[in-house]
């Protein structure tokens, strides 16, 4: 992703800004809304002990030297590397163990370095459902001149979050008799850039699949609605993309990056204030004293907002100390905080 697009300086006059534009902008946005924009207050204080119960026996797949689902993924994953292959073969046994429909969204592209093959990765839970609410992260890492850069925050952690999710959750939502919405896992592939960030060399999986789900439905989609003469595009489907990114280190901060999501954000602002009132967590996270769109990221949403999709871009804000640095590794990450960000999530 590239790096924030406000100055620090200019920190104060933008933030005014933001608050006069702010009704502006949200009337002239026609971003589809979410279904469930106050599920801080689902859960009663009994069940959100059990939820923390249950997050911290299953810590472990999380555990940064020897999680299951964690350790694999803390490796160079440049596309086409040994440790590229070995979490795709990860997501994909993962998630098919679990009962979601996989779908390889396969492609080559132009980039600085010549054409390059890459494959974005999309687990279905309910493909026959008519709403999708989509997790959503990349899983290659940068090519770093000078070594091989692992990317631990960026995004290592963030796979090996949404995989702790759908593990994690796998009775609840085998137990799920509402089929009209389902959880969708997306593991963009390209997000980094090969020499320098432009619209072009940047977000390549993003981009392509973001293309084809606008005209097309999901291969999983049309496999569970076979019997159907017609089918609509995929991301009509689309109810809510939360993008994670740059997750796991000590400074970790987030801000709502989107107004049309704001109020998401702000629902789970009120969540983890809850978890930590009741010391199911170690301290709070969301910045809410940052009016929503004061920053902005250039990331894997920019194709699915441009097409009226409603994004929470869960990135932080500032960016990790150790972005884009050979030392954005396993000793970069915090345990605290990648346990804290599981249970939120």
């Amino acid at each position: 992703m590239m790096n924030l697009n406000w100055l620090s300086l200019q920190l104060l006059a933008l933030t005014l800004w933001a608050v006069v534009a702010q009704a502006t902008l949200q009337d002239k946005l026609t971003v589809r809304a979410f279904s469930n924009p106050h599920f801080a207050d689902v859960l009663n204080d009994n069940q959100l002990e059990r939820l923390a119960s249950t997050a911290h026996k299953e810590s472990s797949w999380l555990d940064i030297k020897k999680g299951e689902l964690l350790s694999p993924v803390l490796v160079p994953r440049q596309i086409g590397s040994p440790g590229y292959r070995a979490t795709q073969d990860l997501i994909v046994t993962t998630l098919g163990q679990l009962g979601y429909a996989i779908s390889w969204d396969n492609f080559t592209t132009p980039t600085p370095m010549g054409d390059v093959k890459m494959s974005n990765i999309i687990a279905t839970k309910n493909p026959s459902a008519a709403k999708r609410l989509v997790l959503a992260a990349h899983y290659e890492s940068k090519i770093v001149p000078g070594g091989d850069f692992i990317g631990a925050t960026d995004s290592a952690v963030p796979v090996a979050m949404i995989l702790d999710i759908a593990k994690g959750l796998a009775g609840l939502i085998d137990k799920q008799t509402d089929s009209d919405i389902s959880l969708q896992m997306v593991f963009f592939d390209g997000e980094e850039a090969f020499e320098q960030w432009t619209s072009t060399d940047s977000i390549y999986g993003a981009r392509h699949l973001a293309e084809f789900w606008e005209h097309n439905p999901d291969p999983a989609t049309v496999a569970a609605l076979s019997g159907a003469t017609e089918h609509r595009p995929e991301l009509e489907r689309v109810e809510l993309m939360v993008l994670m990114d740059l997750i796991g280190a000590p400074d970790n901060m987030f801000a709502a990056l989107q107004i049309p999501t704001a109020d998401i954000f702000t629902q789970l602002s009120k969540l983890e204030k809850r978890l930590q009132s009741a010391e199911y967590i170690d301290r709070l996270y969301m910045n809410t004293a940052m009016p929503p769109g004061a920053a902005g990221v250039e990331d894997d949403h920019l194709p699915f907002i441009e097409r009226n999709i409603p994004v929470l871009h869960l990135i932080s804000v500032p960016f990790p100390k150790v972005w884009h640095k050979l030392s954005d590794n396993a000793e970069a990450l915090d345990a605290t905080v990648i346990a804290d960000m599981s249970l939120i999530m």
